[in-house]
This record gives structure tokens, C-alpha cells and sequence, in this order.
């Protein structure tokens, strides 16, 4: 059975800035002071937002999506990643910080792109494996066809 990750990842304040505007958005810790919000379908369809802006390859990004996590990014980095089993370091992450992406869109292609954003969140050395297993926690398993 196949698994997919689509989360948004930052510091555990920013997240719980996240969880405070969007009620659909739930919370879940990492190690190293890092949190998640899974991308439910929920989630996905209560920040869909008519506009223009680019979903800049990700398969589940929100239409619109890109004002709002660039408005979060402004008091800290956040990241948006989407990983499956298929392409286990990483389908597509982005990092943003200041409004913009700074790191990204990263595709396998550039090397593990999930690490890496774990690593510019500050999961470096000996952390970033602890984060990565407990990402597998929030991993999702769609219903097969």
C-alpha cells in the first residue's frame, strides 16, 4: 500500500499561529520544537482561494494558497512538503520565509528535498532522522483504486 505526506511544517509557534486562523488546520508536534498540519481534504478546500497565484507544481496545493502561506512566512520559515512512497526524499517542498520562497520548489531531482527543509527549519545532525520518523506518523494512505 502506497502512502502520501502533504503537510505544512514549521517552528511549533507558527504553527499554532496557523491553528488560530484556520480551525480545520490540526496540529501535530515534531521533535526539535517543529510542528505539522497535515493537509486533509478538509483543509485543502477551506483555504482554497480564487486568485491567480502559482501552485508551483505541487499536487495538492490550495488554489490561492500561496498569499496565505506567504503572509505566515513573514514571522518565521514555513514549509510545505509533498512526499510519497514512490519518491520517498521528497516529491516537491518549498520553503518560505520573509513572504518568499527561499529554498525551492525542490524536486527529487535536487537530492532529498524534504531533508533539506527539515535542515533550513533547523532539524540539522542527529535531528533531522528523528523528524523524519515522525513524519511517518501523518503519512496518509489513499484508497486504492
Amino acid at each position: 500500500m502506497s502512502y502520501e505526506l502533504n503537510a505544512l511544517i514549521a517552528a511549533s509557534e507558527l504553527i499554532a499561529v496557523v491553528a488560530a486562523e484556520v480551525p480545520l488546520a490540526r496540529p501535530a508536534p515534531l521533535p526539535h520544537g517543529l510542528a505539522l498540519v497535515p493537509m486533509t481534504d478538509e483543509l485543502h478546500d477551506a483555504l482554497q482561494h480564487p486568485s491567480n497565484t502559482p501552485d508551483f507544481g505541487f499536487k495538492r496545493f490550495p488554489s490561492g494558497f500561496a498569499l496565505r502561506i506567504a503572509g505566515w512566512s513573514k514571522a518565521a520559515p514555513i514549509a510545505y512538503a509533498e512526499t510519497d512512497e514512490g519518491h520517498p526524499g521528497g516529491r516537491r517542498t518549498a520553503l518560505w520565509y520573509d513572504g518568499r520562497i527561499t529554498l525551492g520548489p525542490l524536486t527529487p531531482a535536487d537530492g532529498t528535498p524534504l531533508d533539506r527543509v527539515l535542515h533550513a527549519l533547523g532539524a540539522t545532525g542527529p535531528a533531522a532522522p528523528a523528524v523524519a520518523t515522525a513524519l511517518d506518523a501523518y503519512r496518509r494512505r489513499p484508497a486504492e483504486d
